[in-house]
This record gives C-alpha cells, structure tokens and sequence, in this order.
C-alpha cells in the first residue's frame, strides 16, 4: 500500500531551523517522546494550537493499570462472597497477599511520582 498523495498547499516545503542548548533539546525531545510525537511534530503543535501537545499513556502506566484492575477485580469476587455468607477458609490469606500487593504497587507509584517532580 502506497502513501497517501498530499496536495500541493498541504506539502511542507519550507524549513525553519534552530538552535537549541543540550538541556533544551532534552526538554523538548522528552516532551515529544511523551506526546508521541516527534520533536518537529511537538514545536509545531505548540506553536500553532499554543498548547503542549496531549501526553499519550506509557506502556508502564497500561501495565499498571491491568494489575490494579485484576486486583479490584479479585476484591470484589471476595466481597461478593462475604456479603453472600461465605467465607472461605483461604481468604484471610488471599486478603493479606492483596493488600501487601496494593501497598507495593502504591508505594511504587508514589516514588515514581517523587522522581518526576525531582
């Protein structure tokens, strides 16, 4: 499959170029990178809509995600359980690996975000 054909007012022809320190160049490409986009792609964006450009979800922040939900989704099967009179003899253990788990996780996020703001 070929690309698509761009008309001639949409095609970029004209080429801008500047200068940039190391730690601005780092800034922007780490801007991009999170955006998704490249950094000519990011300063285009921002320059035109004023805006950055929206941060996409890391892969990190999906994989996270899938754990908290697979463990919400384990407390709920319990608390249905419990509510409906059972209580099986493997809870109070399954109960305890899960909160230990959530801590972790939590404890994960809160030092990721510490690192972020650093």
């Amino acid at each position: 499959m070929s690309r698509p054909k761009i008309s001639e007012e949409n095609k970029r022809l004209v080429q801008v170029n500047i200068r940039l320190t190391s730690s601005e160049n780092e800034k922007v490409t780490e801007l991009a990178t999170t955006a998704g986009l490249s950094p000519a792609n990011w300063i285009r964006y921002k320059i035109f809509i004023g805006k950055n450009p929206p941060a996409k979800v890391s892969a990190l922040d999906v994989s996270i995600y899938r754990e908290l939900k697979k463990i919400g989704v384990n407390l709920n099967q319990a608390t249905h359980k419990l509510n409906l009179g059972e209580f099986p003899k493997e809870y109070p253990v399954l109960q305890i690996e899960l909160v230990s788990l959530l801590n972790t996780i939590l404890k994960l996020l809160l030092d990721d975000r510490k690192h972020d703001q650093g």
